[in-house]
């Protein structure tokens, strides 16, 4: 079994921790701040710069005022009064949190933050960073993550381009659970990433469908699986999932929060935290739900972010199945004929792919007689077969986004890709009309 991927901590990432511990959840005021800054760095030193009793305050609130209009402006809003009031209320907040921690020199906080090792943290700056959280930013009442937690591997986040949430109802009976789980089995099995959220029921029954593909299949060959959690991971639950867990973890999975450790998983934060869900997922399963579920969020969440979301039809009798009927009527879900038929919704098999975008067992080589290549060239053409093994037209914006992800590239520009495409295609080793391929093996 590989070692579980244990990201260091950046500064960066601790800035956004030491962010987060400010906020109470989801916050559009602290993401438009940084949208508007160079980095969350920036961020938190200007916050403690503005402290009432800190030296050079009006300065400091002065260039924050700054930022947050640049940042709603580039979010496409109006920075407004009414929105710089709020935003001075927030950071009255935010100031009063500050003063919970542990010491204001906040780049000595990394074993605070992450219980002395036993969880990571990673941004977005990070190679395992699930750039899909990103399209949070569409909606501009909430916003993405600032940061995650988690336990276990993180190279799970990033296993799979397109993962497949499993919701539904705490209180299936045994239909939805079978469901829940045959349709995670199957997910899995074709190297899927499966996403639920640790709950009773039915959350739970998707994670051992999963890890019944681990099972029969090997880590190698099969997807992973990881459970978006409420609040702080030190507060994980229910206490009859911790086989469950600690099985996710010990198969190459992971546990995730968007919150700092000791933040309690209060009822309200469990509907903020369907978002991370329907967003880490390109296809969402409603298992079965009744009319009150918070499933049926979490499929508002995947609709309004245009996700792909299905549906298990049920007894019509039975409200345990009322909320996923509903979804089907109200040609708000797709409908779910049989667990296999997931693969009509999801994208074609796949080995779990690494941390760097490429498959730990696919290596093609370089093509023959390529001593005259640049670095950069060579990872171009791996980079271009990449994108034909996921079935990807090799777009200039398909390659960036590949090449981006790749944890020890040198970051590329589509200046370069382009450039580098041209000298290729000169060469004979690739044809390119909008989207590239290789005219080699």
């Amino acid at each position: 079994m590989n070692a579980a991927i244990h990201p260091p901590l950046s500064t960066e990432a601790l800035a956004r921790a030491t962010l987060t511990f400010c906020l109470d959840g989801a916050d559009a005021l602290m993401y438009a701040a940084l949208k508007g800054a160079g980095s969350a760095q920036e961020v938190l030193e200007l916050i403690i710069a503005s402290r009432p009793d800190a030296s050079g305050q009006t300065e400091a609130l002065h260039r924050l005022d700054q930022v947050f209009a640049t940042g709603l402006s580039r979010w496409g809003r109006k920075p407004t009064a009414q929105a710089l009031a709020a935003f001075h209320r927030s950071l009255d907040g935010w100031h009063a949190r500050l003063a919970q921690l542990p010491s204001l020199n906040w780049q000595q906080l990394g074993d605070w933050f992450t219980m002395d090792g036993a969880q990571w943290i990673v941004g977005p700056d990070s190679a395992l960073w699930p750039r899909q959280l990103m399209d949070l930013s569409t909606r501009k009442d909430w916003a993405p993550p600032l940061c995650l937690w988690g336990i276990g591997d993180a190279e799970a986040l990033t296993c799979c381009d397109n993962p497949v949430a499993v919701v539904g109802s705490r209180g299936v009976n045994d239909y939805g659970r079978g469901v829940a789980r045959e349709v995670a089995a199957c997910a899995a099995c074709d190297g899927h990433l499966v996403v639920s959220g640790g709950a009773l029921g039915t959350d739970a029954a998707a994670h051992w469908g999963a890890l019944s593909a681990t099972q029969h299949r090997g880590l190698e060959a099969s997807g992973r699986t990881v459970a978006v959690f409420a609040g702080g991971l030190n507060h994980i639950g229910p206490p009859s999932n911790l086989r469950l867990f600690d099985q996710i973890t010990a198969n190459g999975g992971a546990l995730i929060s968007e919150l700092c450790p000791s933040t309690i998983p209060e009822p309200r934060r469990f509907l903020i935290r369907n978002r991370i869900i329907a967003a880490l997922a390109s296809t969402v399963v409603i298992a079965q739900a009744r009319l009150r579920s918070g499933a049926l969020n979490t499929a508002g969440w995947a609709n309004e972010l245009g996700r792909t979301v299905v549906a298990a039809p049920g007894d019509i009798t039975m409200p345990h199945n009322a909320g996923c009927n509903r979804l089907i009527s109200r040609a708000e879900a797709l409908i779910l004929t049989s667990p296999p038929d997931i693969r009509e919704f999801c994208h074609a098999p796949h080995p779990p792919l690494g941390s760097d975008g490429f498959n730990d067992k696919e290596t093609d080589g370089p093509p023959a007689g390529d001593d005259h290549l640049t670095d950069s060239q060579r990872t171009l053409i791996d980079t271009i077969r990449l994108c034909h093994r996921r079935h990807l037209t090799a777009t200039p914006d398909a390659l960036l986004s590949c090449m981006m992800r790749q944890a020890n590239a040198s970051k590329p520009t589509i200046a370069q890709i382009m450039a580098d495409l041209g000298t290729l295609e000169v060469q004979g080793l690739v044809e390119y009309n909008g989207a590239a391929n290789l005219t080699t093996g």
